[in-house]
């Protein structure tokens, strides 16, 4: 399991995303089961850090329907 996976996993999380590395932001977008497009628009409107962005895309932190967008 990935230190993304398990920050995904976890509600307190405070992990953070680089947002300006792709690679990071790949890796969390999977992690969280949504695209990077989603992934930044959540970073924008509440910062980076995990606990707030799973609240923004709603359902725990696992949006997998955003990944369908």
């Amino acid at each position: 399991m990935t230190q993304e996976t398990q920050a995904a996993h976890d509600s307190g999380s405070q992990e953070e995303i680089n947002v300006q590395d792709a690679a990071s932001v790949a890796r969390w977008s999977q992690a969280l089961g949504t695209t990077d497009e989603a992934l930044i628009a959540a970073t924008q409107a509440v910062g980076t850090r995990i606990d707030r962005i799973k609240d923004y895309l709603g359902a725990g932190g696992m949006a997998g329907d955003q990944a369908d967008a």
